[in-house]
């Protein structure tokens, strides 16, 4: 079974070509996971090309054994606030009023510090729940992460989180962008390189301070492009544009 992420990009590319090239015959095989790689096979009238989908995601160092997207890192720390924050003080009968948990940063080894985390927000909140508002306290400092909280009102009864946000200035997204596009072209010339059909790379872009033209900016035309035939790039609004292409019929949006 194809992952969402692969249906999103087969499905962009292919809403591309039947717009690019219309009266050209698409035919889709999708590969069992077993005999992967690739992913899938397009013919296109009578020519078969290999196609390999990969995402454009950047990871962060949490201190367990995989790094992590931030949106997973996000994830983590909302469902924390939601469920062992908010919903145990609403159970304990003294959430009253809105209250804001701010993140900094993703948190190193977030798993040995939330019961202590979860301990101060909830005494916290307990100790104003009187009160119409109240000074944010810092819980948790450790370099630049830090976790604080505060009260805004007693209007409505909810814990919401804020953060984290990893910022970076143009520069560093730029470099950050290429790095991003050279470890996936590396990976699927490795990964591809006794499929003999000509390859097309789909490129999912997760990389929440890029975009499709960002991409553009930094990619190189020699080198490891040449292992493919063409190379798309898929944003989350379902459009995608033709990075590089070895068909010009293709290419309209360059």
């Amino acid at each position: 079974m194809k992952s969402e992420s692969e249906e999103f990009c087969k499905e962009s590319f292919d809403k591309y070509l039947r717009k690019t090239i219309p009266t050209q015959q698409l035919l889709w095989e999708d590969v069992d996971e077993k005999a992967e790689p690739p992913d899938f096979y397009l013919t296109v009238d009578r020519t078969r090309y290999a196609v390999e989908v990969t995402q454009l995601i950047e990871k962060v160092d949490v201190g367990v054994k995989n790094r992590l997207p931030i949106r997973v890192i996000q994830d983590v720390l909302a469902r924390f606030v939601k469920e062992d924050v908010e919903a145990v003080a609403m159970s304990s009968g003294y959430l009253r009023g809105a209250y804001l948990v701010k993140f900094s940063k993703p948190m190193v080894n977030f798993a040995n510090l939330k019961y202590q985390i979860q301990a101060d927000l909830l005494s916290y909140i307990s100790e104003t729940q009187t009160a119409n508002s109240a000074p944010s306290r810092k819980i948790y400092k450790a370099g630049r992460q830090e976790c604080e909280i505060a009260k805004s009102h007693n209007r409505q009864d909810k814990v919401v989180m804020g953060g984290p946000i990893v910022g970076k200035h143009e520069g560093e997204i730029l470099d950050k962008a290429k790095q991003l596009l050279d470890d996936r072209l590396t990976e699927k010339t490795h990964r591809l390189r006794n499929i003999r059909n000509s390859k097309i790379l789909l490129l999912h872009e997760k990389y929440p301070f890029a975009d499709c033209g960002t991409y553009r900016l930094i990619i190189s035309k020699e080198g490891l492009l040449n292992n493919f035939h063409t190379v798309f790039v898929v944003g989350g609004n379902n459009e995608g544009e033709i990075l590089y292409s070895k068909e010009p019929t293709w290419m309209w949006n360059l």
